[in-house]
């Protein structure tokens, strides 16, 4: 009875330290993601990238994330020489579709990959078909948030004057 005890005792310890630990690595991901875009402002590229590789690295499945290092990635990208360009556009164009991935309804996201199809060159990716799709899931996702703040008027009786 008294190993039962312990055993359950143990299990719960353990579920408390690994509580914290994931409540620390979000918040290191979030300081991580808050220092890259700091950097990122102040056109330090190269720190940006550590920091939002880091911010990925613990906290993988935020869309964010992703997205910020896909900008970091695109801004390098255009101060590079040719060769490194391409890499880098290839890992912006890819970090994007990452993101929306983990988050579909990312409008800056999808805003910026749109953008890459339309301004990319064909052999970097670009390409106005697809560019024309985001578009028109980017006027779908428009549509249903004015759905969505009409229906909650109807709902709350409550109108911007």
């Amino acid at each position: 009875m008294q190993l039962i005890r312990l055993v359950i005792i143990f299990f719960v310890i353990f579920a408390t330290f690994t509580g914290f630990a994931n409540e620390e690595n979000l918040s290191d991901a979030e300081d991580n993601f808050n220092q890259g875009q700091i950097f990122y402002k102040n056109g330090e590229f190269e720190a940006a990238v550590e920091e939002f590789s880091k911010a990925i690295s613990q906290s993988p499945k935020d869309s964010r994330y992703h997205h910020w290092l896909a900008k970091t990635y695109g801004e390098l990208a255009e101060t590079s020489g040719w060769l490194k360009a391409i890499r880098l556009a290839g890992k912006s164009k890819n970090s994007l579709k990452r993101a929306i991935e983990l988050d579909p309804e990312n409008i800056r996201a999808l805003t910026d990959l749109m953008r890459y199809y339309q301004e990319a060159p064909m052999f970097l990716g670009g390409s106005n078909r697809k560019a024309k799709e985001i578009s028109i899931q980017l006027e779908e996702l428009e549509n249903k948030s004015t759905h969505s703040f009409d229906n909650y008027h109807v709902i709350t009786g409550e109108r911007n004057s």
